[in-house]
C-alpha cells in the first residue's frame, strides 16, 4: 500500500535531546540515592517520563512514590528542553520537503506537550504538522501502539498507509504494533532495530519518498 501519512518521533530523531534526558533521568536518580547505568537506561530508552519513572521505581524500589518520581524527572526535562534543543542532520530539511509534498504530518512523542510545542517552533516546523501527540496523552506510551494509532487516526490515515520515522526500539516496536511501515535511524539496538525497520538509514540526510500522496479527501 502506498505511503499517505508520516508520523514522526522527536527524541533523538528530529532534536538531539539525548543529553538533556539523561539530565533529567540523573536528577531522579540521585534524589534517589542511585546512579545512571546504560544496563538500567536500555530498560527505558524510549518511553515517556511517567514511564520511565516507573520501570526506575521498580527497578530500584525506593521509598518515594511513582507519582512524586514521575514529577521531579517530567518538570526537570521540561526545564531543560526551555534552553533549546540542536536539530538532528536533515531533519528539519525533510519534515519541509514533505509538508510541501502534501504529505500530511504526525508528530508521536514521548515528551511532554510543554517541551513539544515549543522546541517545534524553535527549529521553524511547527506549521509543518498537522497533528501533534504526545503518548502521556494515551493510555499506553511505546512500545504499545497507542500514540501512532492516534496519530492515524487524527490524520484521517489508515494505519497501513502510514511510515513511522524512529529512533529508538521501543519505538519501532510500537510502529510494528500499529501495523504501520518504520524508516528508522537507530540510536541503540541497531541489530534487533535492523529485524524489525522496514528501512534503516544513518541519518535523515538519507531519507527520500517517492511520489506524491493520495488526497485525504
Amino acid at each position: 500500500m502506498a505511503i499517505r501519512a508520516c508520523i514522526f518521533d522527536m527524541d533523538d530523531l528530529l532534536v538531539r535531546s539525548g543529553p538533556i534526558w539523561r539530565i533529567a533521568e540523573c536528577a531522579l536518580l540521585e534524589r534517589l540515592g542511585a546512579e545512571r547505568t546504560d544496563e538500567l537506561a536500555s530498560k527505558y530508552k524510549g518511553m515517556n517520563t511517567l514511564d520511565v519513572a516507573r520501570v526506575i521505581h521498580a527497578e530500584l524500589k525506593p521509598s518515594l512514590s511513582v507519582e512524586k518520581c514521575q514529577r521531579i524527572i517530567r518538570s526537570r526535562l521540561i526545564e531543560e528542553f526551555m534552553h533549546g534543543v540542536p536539530a538532528m542532520p536533515g531533519a528539519v530539511e525533510l519534515v519541509r520537503r514533505l509538508a510541501a509534498r502534501r504529505y500530511p504530518l504526525a508528530l508521536a512523542s514521548g515528551s511532554p506537550m510543554e517541551a513539544i510545542e515549543p522546541t517545534l517552533v524553535r527549529l521553524g516546523i511547527r506549521e509543518c504538522f498537522d497533528q501533534v501527540v504526545s503518548s502521556e496523552m494515551v493510555k499506553r506510551g511505546k512500545p504499545h501502539p497507542d500514540v501512532f494509532l492516534k496519530a492515524a487516526e487524527l490524520l484521517r490515515a489508515e494505519p497501513a498507509e502510514c511510515v513511522v520515522f524512529e529512533d529508538s526500539l521501543v519505538g519501532v516496536q510500537a510502529a510494528a504494533a500499529a501495523g504501520m511501515s518504520c524508516y528508522a535511524v537507530p540510536s541503540g539496538h541497531f541489530e534487533e532495530i535492523a529485524k524489525l525497520a522496514t528501512r534503516v538509514y544513518r541519518s535523515l540526510e538519507e531519507v527520500e519518498l517517492g511520489g506524491e500522496p493520495v488526497s485525504a479527501e
